[in-house]
């Protein structure tokens, strides 16, 4: 059966019903991407990467271990331009430009992040991370190893999609102020010759999954409705077999206003009949 959510469902923000959504939904986005970006562009699945610039195509490269990012989009063969599809983006709820100083820029020269596919590097333009409870665990080795990873990517100047369908954990750390209330968002750090636009997209747990612009190399960019995966994601692990109507969510707790919404609908549903 179909989440009775209009959006993101918080019976399943945890493991290890998640870690399945997890996977089928980053399937989802790649095959919904795979279209959009072909012939110019491929979309890959957990790819190891290596450091370099994504503006200088001729430095060398060195491994990265265990730093794969969760979908990478790669420079393919040349080929029309990737076009999204007509119908409207979520527009973000936050914008910051930044120019990076003289001494970032050199960094930034220093490394380019590719990818590998059958033994030909290719470079990788975009990575779409989607985050598990266990990147956002405060003090956790995998919180570390996440931030790293981030954190290597971001200087090679790759443009980075974080997306986070937890309302629980400890958020990654970004560049600019956010509303007071939110529930869920998206962070994307767009790599510009000098520097970085930044953008977020935030929603609340009675909104619709937005329509996100994944950019590519200059004009061109994609688009990623996370409604329909997530949707697929849900109806293809049997996730409701999980989820616990009948009592809270995971948490944290909801808002009262929330808890009253999300009881009223599953009691409108027919998933909820006793008393919390």
């Amino acid at each position: 059966m179909p989440s009775p959510f209009p959006g993101m469902d918080p019976f399943v923000e945890k493991n290890p019903i998640f870690h399945e959504l997890h996977t089928q939904i980053l399937a989802h986005a790649q095959a919904q991407l795979q279209p959009q970006v072909r012939p110019k562009y491929i979309a890959r699945l957990e790819r190891h990467l290596a450091e370099g610039s994504v503006w200088e195509l001729n430095e060398s490269v060195i491994s990265l271990d265990r730093k794969e990012p969760d979908l990478t989009i790669a420079a393919h063969t040349p080929g029309t331009q990737a076009l999204a599809s007509q119908l409207p983006l979520t527009a973000p709820t936050v914008t910051l430009d930044e120019e990076l100083d003289e001494d970032e820029m050199q960094l930034r020269k220093q490394r380019r992040i590719v990818i590998y596919v059958n033994a030909r590097p290719r470079l990788a333009v975009a990575s779409i991370e989607l985050l598990s409870p266990s990147n956002k665990e405060t003090g956790a080795a995998t919180q570390a190893r996440y931030l790293e990873k981030r954190a290597s990517a971001l200087n090679g100047g790759l443009h980075w999609i974080e997306i986070d369908l937890l309302r629980g954990g400890e958020r990654p750390p970004i560049p600019m102020k956010l509303p007071d209330q939110f529930d869920y968002l998206t962070y994307v750090a767009q790599a510009t010759p000098t520097g970085w636009s930044h953008l977020a997209y935030t929603w609340l747990l009675r909104d619709e999954l937005p329509r996100l612009a994944i950019p590519l190399l200059g004009t061109d960019q994609a688009a990623l409705d996370l409604g329909v995966c997530f949707d697929a994601a849900y109806d293809a692990t049997g996730a409701d077999d999980d989820a616990d109507y009948e009592h809270d969510p995971p948490p944290p707790p909801l808002r009262s206003e929330d808890a009253a919404w999300v009881d009223a609908l599953l009691r409108e549903k027919g998933l909820r009949t006793g008393n919390l």
